[in-house]
């Protein structure tokens, strides 16, 4: 079939073998073109011609009393006509045809280059913080006033562009930059090194400042260390920032205390509370389960995007809402997962420590109650106990 007869519609016509020498000859005395031509053992022939040559050679045969019967009708125009009852599939391609039409006029996606220290979602944010993102009507946008409101609402953006190519924005921005030259302390502000815990000075090494520890030397938590400030009896005060490493041996003391009995959850099954289709800032509940309605439960949203059918810039993805309810029920451990508890939160505990810290000694003390297991440690350790605390300077 040919691509016009698909188009314009076409019908499969049989003649018996009776009036078929004078039914082809109508065609050829008319110029009625037919195609597909057939024998079948009955000697009548079958053949395929456009629906409106058909409907003016079936009038002519009428005329003449000659048998031509229509076997099928083909093309654009049967389906049409075979779909005309389902009001679902005409309601559906007129929605696609509406909404592929009105989301020309949408932000479909959102671009970013050019940052370095913020992420695409933080600069997405601020745009949307301005009112604009995905879903923003294209039509009403205002770029240059829209790039002006986002600098001076930012602390962080210094310069941003906006450029829309089709339903795609593209953002390029460029960040505030703080530069400072670690060896100019002109404009810094004065600060001091004081200790940050108790220990027992073991090694100073100075870089700016004044010491005003030894090592060897015991301090508290909150001494200073070294000094920010100069008294010269040629310059007058003069302040600076002080920095510098303080090494001290220090001593550190953690309690873990892991109860015996306890209460554990309890799940039932997992069930599927809600899902929501979201299409720009719309949503719609496409499913919903209340299911038993728990008085406690962990509650779970998980946001699928087309991302993996690589239909990243279209702004449709789904929601599901997964509801785990659990009751609460007495439990009890015995003495070697306890153990094994306790020693995995003090382990926790002692990640805290300062990564320069170098460990001497570690004690563990374990005590057993009716109730509960405790562990006791202390722990000797050589670490920076140093750290700035800036001061004001009174004119």
């Amino acid at each position: 079939m040919s691509p016009t007869m698909f188009l314009l519609g076409s019908r499969r016509l049989r003649v018996d073998a009776a009036c078929r020498t004078e039914v082809l000859d109508l065609c050829l005395q008319n110029g009625f073109s037919y195609s597909d031509f057939r024998w079948q053992e009955d000697g009548s022939v079958t053949f395929l011609c456009p629906a409106n040559t058909a409907r003016h050679l079936l009038k002519l045969c009428k005329s003449r009393a000659l048998e031509v019967e229509t076997l099928d009708f083909l093309g654009v125009p049967s389906l049409f006509w075979r779909l005309r009852k389902r009001a679902g599939i005409w309601l559906g391609a007129a929605l696609a045809i509406f909404l592929f039409v009105l989301s020309g006029r949408f932000v479909w996606d959102v671009r970013v280059t050019g940052n370095e220290s913020m992420t695409s979602s933080e600069v997405i944010a601020e745009l949307r913080e301005c009112g604009f993102g995905v879903g923003s009507y294209i039509p009403a946008l205002r770029t240059e006033e829209l790039a002006t409101h986002v600098t001076l609402a930012s602390d962080r953006i210094s310069w941003i562009s906006i450029y829309l190519d089709g339903t795609v924005a593209k953002v390029q921005v460029i960040e505030h930059q703080t530069v400072t030259d670690p060896a100019d302390t002109s404009s810094a502000k004065p600060a001091n090194l004081v200790a940050a815990c108790d220990g027992q000075i073991e090694y100073l090494e100075l870089y700016r400042g004044n010491r005003v520890v030894t090592v060897g030397q015991a301090v508290k938590k909150g001494d200073l260390l070294v000094s920010g400030l100069y008294d010269s009896q040629v310059v007058g005060l003069r302040y600076t920032r002080a920095a510098g490493q303080v090494l001290a041996r220090t001593a550190h003391a953690y309690r873990v205390e892991i109860p015996l009995d306890y209460e554990q959850k309890v799940y039932s099954d997992a069930e599927i509370r809600c899902v929501t289709l979201n299409f720009f800032d719309f949503s719609l509940k496409i499913f919903e389960n209340t299911g038993n309605q728990a008085s406690i439960c962990d509650i779970i949203e998980i946001e699928t995007d087309l991302e993996s059918l690589g239909l990243r810039a279209l702004p449709i993805s789904l929601t599901s809402t997964r509801a785990y309810p659990y009751t609460l029920e007495s439990a009890h451990y015995n003495e070697e997962e306890a153990l094994e508890l306790a020693y995995a939160e003090l382990e926790r505990l002692l990640v805290t420590l300062s990564e320069s810290a170098e460990l001497l000694s570690k004690t563990v003390r374990t005590t057993w109650t009716d109730t509960s297991v405790i562990l006791e440690c202390e722990v000797t350790c050589i670490e920076d106990i140093a750290i700035q605390v800036e001061f004001e300077i009174q004119e």
